[in-house]
């Protein structure tokens, strides 16, 4: 039976000053802890579903400035374990060139303490809880905390290529959804199709908990699954090479897969963290403690 339960995840109930503030009034934004993990059903009691532009943003004005407060635990990451290898050892590029999406909100500042993300030395701290769904928006489902390089994108005619690379460790898994950990995305649509292309590759921590790879198929045909030989409670190093039609991906740097999936002119972005799909199945089920944890260390995203 696999252990789906890091020996080194420990959650610390914490409560103190704030380390760094982005606005003095902000409890989203503060360095300050909770006591416990909020239910959804409590956190999303007065949060109405927004249906336009205007009301996403008055919903992230709430969440940013505390009124919506999704603080949850301090998570202790042991850094000496989780960040091994030269990329997990590494600092994780700004947060001032990263975003982050959770189910209140497309692309809030990174918090140092909101119940889906924090971060611990170079570890980032992805956490999905179960009834978690996205309020944005007509898509049911889509439980996520994924931080994305939101400027730092290639496209096929660009003649650059992006390089997403970092170590992974899930931590903590809920056995009721495949979880996706990373995906090279196009944003937006394509302007000669209309249509959004989304993904070319991405990785999925799958509720048996293996780790896998999954390359898009072109045309309608089926996508491609690739195990990368790791399960959830082990760590590995992922560098994915993408130049917005052509991509690759390493797995401690053995190419485990490449292809190439038509994006025309949408942009290319990496995202990476704790995604539950939408639809019906897009939510995970059990109790507050039934989260998903996943460490991502030593992040980087160059375009060159």
């Amino acid at each position: 039976m696999k252990n789906y339960f890091s020996r080194y995840t420990l959650f610390i109930p914490f409560v103190g000053s704030a380390l760094l503030s982005l606005t003095s009034t902000s409890l989203f934004a503060q360095s300050t802890f909770k006591n416990n993990n909020p239910s959804w059903s409590h956190l999303s009691a007065d949060v109405t579903r927004t249906r336009t532009p205007s009301q996403a943003a008055v919903l992230a004005d709430k969440v940013e400035g505390g009124i919506v407060d999704t603080r949850g635990t301090r998570v202790n990451v042991n850094n000496g374990t989780i960040e091994r290898t030269g990329t997990g050892r590494r600092a994780v590029m700004p947060d001032n060139l990263l975003r982050l999406h959770t189910p209140l909100g497309t692309s809030f500042k990174l918090s140092p303490s909101s119940r889906w993300y924090q971060k611990d030395g170079n570890t980032q701290v992805f956490r999905v809880f179960p009834g978690d769904q996205n309020k944005v928006g007509g898509r049911v489902g889509a439980a996520r905390s994924e931080a994305f390089s939101y400027n730092t994108t290639t496209i096929e005619a660009d003649g650059k290529t992006l390089t997403f690379s970092a170590r992974f460790h899930v931590a903590k898994h809920n056995t009721s959804r495949d979880v996706k950990l990373f995906q090279s995305k196009a944003r937006g649509k394509n302007s000669y199709t209309g249509k959004d292309p989304a993904w070319s590759l991405a990785m999925w921590a799958e509720k048996d908990g293996d780790i896998i790879l999954i390359k898009r198929g072109d045309n309608g045909d089926r996508n491609i699954k690739i195990d990368t030989g790791f399960n959830v409670g082990q760590s590995f190093n992922l560098r994915v090479v993408d130049d917005g039609y052509n991509y690759k991906a390493f797995v401690n740097n053995m190419m485990l897969a490449d292809g190439s999936y038509e994006r025309g002119d949408a942009p290319t972005v990496a995202r990476w963290g704790a995604y539950v799909q939408g639809g019906s199945h897009g939510v995970l089920t059990g109790g507050v403690n039934d989260d998903v944890i996943v460490y991502v260390s030593g992040a980087r995203v160059v375009v060159k």
